[in-house]
Order: C-alpha cells, then sequence, then structure tokens
C-alpha cells in the first residue's frame, strides 16, 4: 500500500507524536485525537453475503438473538462536516466504509473531495455492482480518493455469486476495468484493487483474475476470509481442510479462564489511541469488528454531541485503562463475583467489549499494514515538510518506550519554559520538539 503525498499541516504531525506517547504510557483521558478513521458512507447494502451482518439482515437471517443492528441509514454532510470541523487537523487517513456498501451514498465524492482538501488521505472497499455511469466514475476518480478495493471473489457469475449473493459478477469486474482506463485517461495516481476473497468454490478461478489484472493495470490482492462453523464445509478452502478456526461468537461459549486475561499485554490494541468508528448514524464503534449497535461507544451529531465527549467518555476510558481485560479481572476478583463467570461470554457481558475482547493482538494486526505505511508516509512527509520533525520519527518508530521517557521528560511542568507549565498540549508540543531538536543539533 502505497500514499501519495498529501499536505499536511503540523498539528497533525504533533497530535501523532502525542498519540504514541499516551498509547505507550497507558493514559486514560487523553488530549490527542485519532490520526485515523474509519467513517462509513452507509450502514446498508445492496446484497446479502451470508457472513456480513447487513447481508443477514438483507437477507432477514440474523441469527435469534443478534437482532441489534445499528439503523439503515446514510451518512449526511451535516455530521459528516461536524466530524471533519473537529478531527480534521488531527486526521491523516480516513477510511471511507465499514459495514455498509460506499458506494449507495451519492455524496461520497463530496466526503472525499472534503478530505482531499484537507491534505487527508481516503481509500473505500465497494463490491462494486451497481449501475455507474461514465460522469460517476470520472467524478469519483477526480474527486481525490487514493484506493478503491473491489471485493470480487471469483472470475464467474457462478462462483462469485455463491458468496456475493445478489452480485452481478461482470457489472462488478467492468465498473473495475472502468475505474482503470478513467484513472489512466484522467492521469491520476489512484490504486486500483481487485480484492479477492478465497473460497472453496473458487479458488481454481484465481489465477484467471490475477492474469486479468495484470492485463488492466489493476493491483490483484488475496485475501483469506474468517468463517463461521455454519459454513465451513462449504466455503472453506481446500488448502485449510483441517484448520482450527473459531470466530468470537464460538469463543464466547468457551469456558473462561482467567489465567489468560492475566497472559495478556496492557498495550496490545491502539484503537483506543490512534484509530476510531463512526458510523452512518453518528456512532461511535470501539474498533471495525463490532457491528451491533449495544456495543457502541456513545453517539456524536451535527449541532449536539462532539467526537471529543465521546473519545473520553467513561466507556471510552474504562477500556484504555485495559484493553486486555485485567481491570475488570480485579474488580470482578475483589467483588467476590469472579466464581460465577464461567464462559468467556459471561466475562465480555460484564463490562464493555473491549475488556473482554478475545482478539486484541488480531485487531492490532488488522491494521497494522495500514499503520505501518502511515507512519512511513509521515516519516518522508516530516522531512520534507517540518524538517525540525524528521528526527523524531525514527525514535518513534524503532524504541517507542525510549521515545515516551524522551517526551515525558521534556515535557514535565520542570523541563518548560516558566510560565509554560499550564498551556495546552498544542502549546506545551512545539515547545518540546525545539528542545528535542536543539539538543540533537547541539549533540551531533
Amino acid at each position: 500500500m502505497s500514499i501519495r503525498p498529501h499536505r499536511i499541516e503540523r498539528a497533525a504531525f504533533e497530535n501523532f507524536l502525542l498519540a504514541h506517547h499516551e498509547r505507550h504510557t497507558g493514559v486514560v483521558q487523553v488530549q490527542s485525537r485519532p490520526f485515523m478513521l474509519l467513517l462509513d458512507p452507509a450502514s446498508t447494502c445492496q446484497l446479502q453475503c451470508p457472513m456480513c451482518p447487513t447481508g443477514l439482515e438483507n437477507a432477514r437471517q440474523m441469527p435469534e438473538g443478534r437482532k441489534r443492528y445499528r439503523r439503515r441509514t446514510l451518512l449526511g454532510r451535516e455530521l459528516f462536516d461536524a466530524v471533519l470541523a473537529e478531527l480534521g487537523d488531527t486526521l491523516f487517513f480516513v477510511h471511507l466504509y465499514n459495514w455498509g456498501e460506499p458506494l449507495l451514498n451519492r455524496d461520497l465524492t463530496y466526503f472525499i473531495s472534503a478530505l482531499a482538501e484537507r491534505g487527508i488521505a481516503t481509500d473505500t472497499n465497494t463490491n462494486l455492482s451497481l449501475q455507474l455511469s461514465d460522469e460517476a466514475i470520472d467524478a469519483l476518480v477526480r474527486s481525490g480518493i487514493d484506493r478503491i478495493e473491489a471485493s470480487i471473489d471469483g472470475f464467474s457469475q457462478e462462483s462469485y455469486g455463491r458468496y456475493r449473493i445478489k452480485g452481478r459478477f461482470e457489472l462488478a469486474r467492468d465498473n473495475l476495468v472502468r475505474l482503470a482506463r478513467a484513472r489512466d485517461r484522467l492521469g491520476s495516481p489512484l490504486e486500483v484493487v481487485w480484492n479477492y476473497l478465497v473460497f472453496r468454490f473458487n479458488e481454481h478461478e484465481i489465477e484467471q483474475a490475477r492474469a486479468f489484472c495484470a492485463a488492466h493495470g489493476i493491483e490483484f490482492v488475496r485475501r483469506e476470509a474468517s468463517l463461521s462453523p455454519e459454513l465451513r464445509d462449504e466455503f472453506l478452502p481446500t488448502y485449510r481442510e483441517g484448520e482450527a478456526l473459531g470466530g468470537f461468537n464460538e469463543r464466547c461459549a468457551e469456558p473462561f479462564v482467567p489465567a489468560e486475561i492475566e497472559a495478556r499485554s496492557a498495550g496490545s490494541c491502539a484503537w483506543h489511541y490512534w484509530y476510531s468508528v463512526v458510523n452512518a448514524d453518528g456512532s461511535v464503534s470501539p474498533c471495525c469488528a463490532p457491528w451491533e449497535d449495544d456495543w457502541d461507544m456513545g453517539m456524536v451529531s451535527a449541532g449536539g454531541t462532539a467526537f471529543g465527549e465521546v473519545w473520553n467518555n467513561g466507556l471510552f476510558q474504562h477500556a484504555r485503562a485495559d484493553v486486555a481485560g485485567h481491570r475488570l479481572l480485579e474488580q470482578l476478583r475483589g467483588a467476590g463475583k469472579l466464581a460465577a463467570v464461567q464462559t468467556v461470554g459471561d466475562f465480555v457481558r460484564q463490562g464493555t467489549i473491549c475488556e473482554g475482547c478475545q482478539m486484541p493482538l488480531p485487531m492490532l494486526e488488522l491494521f497494522s499494514y495500514r499503520a505501518d505505511a502511515v507512519v512511513e508516509h509521515f516519516a518522508t512527509q516530516a522531512a520534507h515538510l517540518y524538517p525540525d520533525l524528521a528526527p523524531l520519527f525514527g525514535t518513534v518508530r524503532s524504541n517507542p518506550a525510549a521515545f515516551s521517557r524522551s517526551y515525558a521528560a521534556r515535557m514535565s511542568p520542570e523541563a518548560l519554559p516558566a510560565g509554560a507549565g499550564g498551556a495546552s498540549w498544542k502549546k506545551r508540543l512545539p515547545i518540546w520538539l525545539r528542545q528535542v531538536v536543539g539538543g540533537a543539533r547541539r549533540q551531533g
């Protein structure tokens, strides 16, 4: 994944450094803001994919007891503008998708263009199984979006339609080609990607899809799907037979073992420092995994609750206190209630989903490639735009603990000039940066 150069305000770099410090030191009430955001343009979709909660809702096949999906809606301009006004100075990357089909929102190009004007990189993931005019294709390419991934699983309607129910293979494939051709015609640096989930019924068509992409200037990405027990026999690729598989729901039914929680690292997830999710209805999710609205951390609205109020509310602070679950474990033990916790699900239901999360490391790994790309780009852009910041990024990446120690020492009231100790982080951080850079120059 590459990122083209963007105009990035200094405040975004400063917030980036602060967010890393707060994550590595376990700050509960943060002053930083996320530098990456999942902003969902639509909480609805036209397909019925059998592993997607939106698709199951469409097909009215939601499992019993799990009909808690947030309301279907489209992200409105007012809410988008409010979020951008609040976070635009610190955001670097916005992923315009979550659990819906982004292209159903006719304001998508408005969102992308507004973000691009602020120097914020964007991407989206779409099924592309929609009727799109030439004007719509060109507008999407001209919007300034950096990357478009199309989920097309197969190279025939027969195989593709087994999972992308209600989808049209030739329509999706041809739309992807049209995007690539428009990109070339308009001279855009847009990355056009074929995202191929491998299943038993489409694994024989992988090389056909790969060759097609090579012939049309399209990036081919092969990905493995996480499968529910109900779909394993039909969907599991032959080369993965015998693989031990278990989803979150299955894990919740297993016996609860406190030692497994105690063995987890408290810093195993960065979602509550570096990333966040705002859905189309304004709900704020702890990460991209939960689709149920009862796991939401709060709601933001245009002219109402600001993102910052939710970002530091009790639920988020609890999650940051110990995302690995130690805090909740100790609470239950202290109250004499631990013996009543028989299953993993019992533990999860005692607090936020983060406190009982069974996959803190996988969630971190899920976005690690994006975080790495962001850091690499930040380092490059920092050297170009703000040379005085460049020496700091090597330490952030190579030795986060050393960076945080230096940060804490230099940002303490004792280390700051007289009268600067009570200043906000936006005023204090540049002072610290000058001290760090000045010290490095003197030592050099």
